[in-house]
């Protein structure tokens, strides 16, 4: 537990040194983009252990493919608190405002800034008097988030579903 927590702690650095050199679009899409794929794997912990099955759920064109999919998935599978969600959905929009924009686009901008506000995990954690910036909340929010989905994926795994016994009619006489 202690290695694994310390691999999770040395990606969370990872993840906030990387995202210093980008601009706020790759912050953005990056963030996101690492997100989705820690849903994903915090769902394939979850789901049989079928290979077929998870690329046919998973798969980018696929039911569960995209990041709001598995953000409403891992939700009502039980697999993230309401609170993740929350920020989850509000990460997807701010993504969604900077794939719309085809400029540059910044963390700068009053909607993205007040999208970003409006995290709660952020909230929790930063202390008052630092005033973060909006870039800052993001990556921060993100960051925190890709942390405790790496933590969920192992607690998903422990409650790994398994196929169901082959049907048995039931004589109901």
């Amino acid at each position: 537990m202690t290695e694994e927590r310390f691999a999770t702690t040395r990606e969370w650095k990872r993840l906030v040194e990387e995202f210093q050199k980008k601009s706020d679009r790759a912050v953005a899409i990056l963030g996101t983009t690492y997100l989705n794929t820690h849903l994903a794997h915090l769902i394939e912990s979850f789901i049989i252990d079928d290979e077929k099955i998870a690329k046919m759920l998973l798969g980018e064109e696929n039911p569960l493919g995209s990041f709001e999919a598995r953000i409403k998935a891992a939700y009502g599978f039980g697999l993230i608190s309401r609170t993740e969600y929350h920020d989850l959905v509000l990460i997807w929009h701010i993504r969604n405002r900077f794939i719309r924009d085809m400029g540059e686009g910044s963390f700068n901008e009053l909607d993205i800034q007040n999208l970003c506000k409006r995290l709660k995990i952020p909230d929790e954690v930063i202390l008052q008097e630092e005033n973060p910036s909006p870039r800052r909340l993001f990556v921060f929010g993100t960051a925190i988030l890709a942390q405790q989905l790496m933590y969920r994926a192992n607690e998903a795994y422990k409650e790994k579903r398994e196929p169901r016994e082959n049907f048995i009619l039931v004589n109901i006489e």
